[in-house]
């Protein structure tokens, strides 16, 4: 096994790592600054609960 492989084997897989960086604070603050990133205030109600259902979701999977 390589050393690089190694390495990605203490660390947790890409997917982890990917998951992270998206998730840091710093790379939300950059990703918030830009407009393609920025959510419509005036979206369908159905859309805004399905976000909310996806942050649940997504907090409880990080509270494990």
């Amino acid at each position: 096994m390589t050393e690089e492989k190694a390495s990605m084997k203490r660390k947790g897989s890409l997917k982890d790592l990917v998951r992270k960086e998206l998730g840091s604070d710093t790379n939300r603050r950059f990703l918030g600054r830009m407009k393609a990133f920025k959510l419509d205030g005036d979206i369908p109600d159905q859309f805004k609960s399905l976000l909310g259902e996806l942050d649940q979701a997504e907090n409880a999977r990080s509270s494990r």
